[in-house]
């Protein structure tokens, strides 16, 4: 079985850099999350240049889709389809930089 990483942004409000910050046991509030998941994900929708974030957490999965943007498609992937999510402090930057070096 083969997972697929995302590196996301996590949105700023409502708290949930601090509820993934507890969650994560982290010193600081998380700006980026990895996420993997066993089946992958669709940006289909997304504008142009956009950022995928986490949007909110519950007991049943996640919401991602683009911040701020009411456009973009919100995504529900429940906890059956993350095998992890992990704190990305600084992969955010080897992501960007990965980005550049194909173009």
């Amino acid at each position: 079985m083969q997972e697929l990483m995302y590196v996301l942004k996590v949105s700023a409000g409502h708290g949930l850099q601090e509820e993934l910050q507890e969650m994560l046991v982290c010193d600081v509030p998380p700006a980026y999350i990895r996420l993997s998941t066993l089946a992958p994900l669709s940006n289909w929708g997304y504008p142009a240049g956009s950022e995928g974030a986490i949007l909110a957490v519950s007991d049943a999965g996640v919401v991602v889709g683009v911040e701020g943007d009411l456009e973009a498609p919100h995504s529900f992937v429940p906890w059956q389809n993350i095998s992890y999510l992990a704190e990305s402090h600084g992969l955010e930057n080897l992501q960007e930089e990965a980005e550049a070096a194909i173009e």
